[in-house]
């Protein structure tokens, strides 16, 4: 049995009718007349001619309207965009990640799984991509900048609470200089002088 049905450039050789069978129905059965792309099953073709030769799709899909069909026959949920697509196949029908999300796209032609190799990268640390270590650092060293100015915050209250009883402190000394001041003066002259003269009380002037 022999096969030279595109996309080959040769023709394959089978030695049963099986093998040939086998090929033609992984190969040949779910092709594009289109684009002559090969797909693994016939939902997967009908999604990629809704997705890249329907006029009447790439229209909706330009108004807004979800178009982008699941991978899953019989679920009839559609999505805005692949990349919904892709979060609802994880989420709802338990994909893998890395699997080949873009083969409604390019078809299966030349390769082997439906997996990506080196299966799919995982996103770094939140430590190393957002950086909080310097982050952390940073805030350190802002606490260590703030409490500085908080002292200094400190020392101004003190210095206006001085400025402010300063006044006061001026005004008591002023007023023990002057209580000292009127102590020292003799309010009675020194010509006069208390006692009894000639029957009468009271003081008398020299």
């Amino acid at each position: 049995m022999r096969c030279s049905l595109p996309p080959h450039r040769d023709v394959l050789s089978f030695k049963t009718y099986a093998e040939y069978e086998a090929h033609h129905n992984r190969t040949h059965m779910n092709r594009c007349v289109e684009c002559d792309k090969n797909f693994p099953s016939e939902h997967l073709l009908n999604v990629h001619i809704e997705e890249c030769h329907d006029v009447f799709a790439a229209v909706k899909r330009e108004r807004g309207e979800h178009t982008y069909s699941c991978f899953v026959e019989g679920c009839d949920r559609k999505c805005r965009t692949p990349q919904k697509r892709r979060s609802h196949l994880i989420d709802k029908h338990m994909y893998p990640k890395n699997y080949f999300f873009a083969v409604t796209k390019e078809g299966v032609d030349g390769r082997q799984s439906l997996l990506l190799e080196g299966g799919h990268r995982r996103r770094k640390s939140s430590m190393t991509s957002n950086g909080s270590g310097p982050k952390s650092t940073g805030r350190r060293q802002s606490i260590r900048q703030t409490e500085p100015s908080k002292s200094g915050i400190e020392e101004s209250k003190t210095e206006t609470s001085k400025k402010v009883s300063s006044p006061v402190e001026a005004r008591d000394t002023e007023m023990e200089d002057l209580a000292g001041a009127m102590s020292a003066l003799q309010f009675v002259p020194m010509s006069v002088r208390f006692g009894h003269r000639k029957g009468k009380t009271g003081f008398a002037r020299q």
